[in-house]
């Protein structure tokens, strides 16, 4: 493929995510950090937004790249991504699930794991989501918002990452539904590359 090939194809995904030159070379240098850890646990504090009413817990979170995940709250409710299977009682799902190469819990599941890797942008051309950034306080905010229609309920309208401006590490990620509910993530007392126990994935 010639160079000149290859430009044009860059310029026509950029165009299709809504990035400019600059804002792509920040998605790469928060993609390049966040990826570089191989693992982290830290504390994690939920806040869910419904227009009936509001709710809050707190919990741990621990990371093994590129695919385990467990988000653990006091509240008893929990989200476990071990590779290909789910197990979580959060939101609309309740059980354990087998994750196929596509469909709405894959990309819950890679919302987080995406969002953990700094990789913003390959959540927004694998779900054909827009992407604006921009500086809010001490972070970078990267909304990616969806272009379709949510079927049947499921899905986001936004998905919103937060990274510190310094660090350019992750600080937050929220979801917003259609239906006017959101959620956010937010992480502190982070420890990254530490040894995180494999049974903490074990469901």
């Amino acid at each position: 493929m010639s160079i000149k090939k290859s430009i044009l194809i860059l310029a026509v995904l950029l165009c299709s995510i809504g990035l400019n030159a600059q804002d792509d070379e920040l998605l790469e240098q928060i993609r390049l950090v966040n990826s570089g850890f191989t693992s982290f646990e830290s504390d994690l504090f939920n806040k869910v937004d419904k227009p009936s009413k509001k709710f809050e817990q707190e919990g741990k979170l621990y990371y093994i790249k590129p695919g385990c995940f467990a988000a653990v709250f006091t509240s008893g409710r929990y989200m476990i991504a071990n590779d290909n299977r789910l197990s979580m009682n959060i939101g609309k799902f309740h059980g354990k699930f087998r994750l196929r190469k596509s469909g709405i819990l894959r990309s819950l599941s890679n919302i987080f794991l995406y969002g953990f890797q700094g990789r913003c942008k390959d959540l927004a051309e694998e779900n054909d989501y827009s992407v604006k950034v921009h500086e809010t306080g001490p972070y970078y905010q990267i909304t990616c918002t969806n272009n379709n229609r949510v079927i049947f309920g499921f899905g986001f309208k936004q998905v919103i990452f937060k990274y510190f401006k310094d660090s350019l590490k992750l600080k937050e990620i929220i979801l917003v539904e259609d239906e006017g509910i959101t959620s956010v993530y937010t992480i502190s007392n982070v420890n990254y590359n530490v040894k995180v126990d494999p049974k903490r994935f074990e469901f």
